[in-house]
């Protein structure tokens, strides 16, 4: 399992190909928590999200050798579980979606443990925000890009849509949440002596708005 442990992607996808199950096991132990996390976007509830996340590798296992190296996995991954989302929304119709899982904690590194929740909480409070804000797919693409860390042309495979057409709903995206950030920022309270409740919030609104000074 140490050699498969130093394959790319692409190559453990040659060796199921191939038959091997134990490259497969490597690869959904690789994606497994991510897709839940994007998959908990989608659905109402953590066990239909746990189900969709189940079937989206089932089925990749079952079309692996329709898989071509010129995507790479994680591409050709979520555009099957993006695929089911649909057809689950045409099953139930529209869906509360369960909660917001945090981010991981190999995401944030800071030096004490209450540095590292108030990131978290930030994080969580920035994605929630763009999924009450923000349609299906704009949403998609914002976390496609910066929470998978997609390109442009990754998404667009994903989503069936061209680059240019992924561009514009990105700049679109960005500038609502902006507002809707803005927005929320202006709603707090602060009583004084009392510290910013969220004191990186003006960061992601101009990241959203289009600057690059906040990583999500």
């Amino acid at each position: 399992m140490t050699d498969l442990a130093d394959k790319t992607d692409e190559q453990l996808a040659r060796e199921c190909q191939r038959g091997s199950l134990d490259a497969f096991e490597e690869l959904v132990q690789r994606h497994e928590a991510r897709l839940f996390n994007f998959l908990c976007q989608k659905a109402p509830r953590r066990e239909d999200a746990e189900d969709l996340a189940q079937q989206t590798f089932i089925n990749a296992w079952q079309r692996i050798n329709q898989y071509r190296s010129e995507s790479s996995f994680a591409t050709w991954l979520y555009t099957i579980a993006r695929n089911l989302t649909i057809s689950y929304y045409r099953k139930h119709g529209k869906v509360t979606h369960c909660e917001l899982e945090v981010a991981e904690p190999n995401l944030v590194e800071r030096e004490t443990p209450a540095d590292t929740l108030s990131e978290i909480e930030e994080h969580a409070t920035l994605w929630r925000i763009a999924r009450e804000t923000l349609k299906e797919e704009a949403f998609d693409v914002l976390w496609l890009k910066y929470k998978e860390q997609q390109s442009i042309a990754e998404i667009a495979t994903i989503l069936n849509r061209t680059e240019i057409s992924v561009k514009v709903m990105l700049h679109r995206a960005r500038k609502k949440l902006g507002h809707a950030l803005e927005d929320s920022s202006n709603q707090e309270s602060v009583p004084e002596p009392q510290p910013e409740p969220f004191p990186n919030l003006n960061k992601q609104i101009a990241f959203a708005q289009g600057g690059t000074t906040c990583s999500v």
